[in-house]
């Protein structure tokens, strides 16, 4: 098993449902295969650098895995077949991959990402903030040579 990363360019104009669909098609035959996927993210719709299939932007995704040549080698195969996919690119990262050193690397991964993101700030944050920017929010310096001038 070595350990490799894809990105590959969904058409543009496919649905929500649609894009969601084509990518799960593509873990599924991964997964099919015997393949441990590492990570998976949507960059979502941009603008492609020049134009591909007559398109100009497209939308992103890009997996990192674990799996056989052989895996590889039938997921390219279905890109080329699919006219969803307007362009593919797949990188060996390494020659040996660890799936349980990856699964822990996973599993911090998303350990990580729980926490971020409910943690809301504390409301006395918000309330010192307020405060300092209530201090001068006119923007302008005149207020504070007037306050040096009275000092002297």
């Amino acid at each position: 098993m070595r350990h490799y990363e894809t990105i590959f360019i969904v058409h543009p104009e496919l649905s929500e449902e649609d894009t969601a669909a084509c990518v799960e098609k593509f873990r599924g035959l991964l997964e099919k295969d015997g393949a441990f996927i590492v990570k998976e993210d949507h960059w979502g719709r941009r603008r492609l650098a020049y134009t591909v299939k007559k398109q100009n932007k497209g939308y992103f995704v890009l997996m990192e895995y674990g799996a056989s040549g052989d895996a590889v080698d039938e997921l390219e195969r279905n890109f080329k077949i699919d006219e969803q996919v307007i362009r593919y690119l797949t990188v060996k990262i390494a020659d040996s991959f660890d799936e349980e050193a990856m699964a822990k690397l996973k599993a911090e991964a998303e350990a990580a990402k729980a926490a971020d993101a409910p943690a809301p700030k504390p409301e006395e944050d918000e309330d010192e903030e307020a405060e300092s920017t209530e201090q001068d929010d006119d923007g302008d310096d005149a207020d504070d040579k007037k306050d040096d001038g009275d000092k002297d």
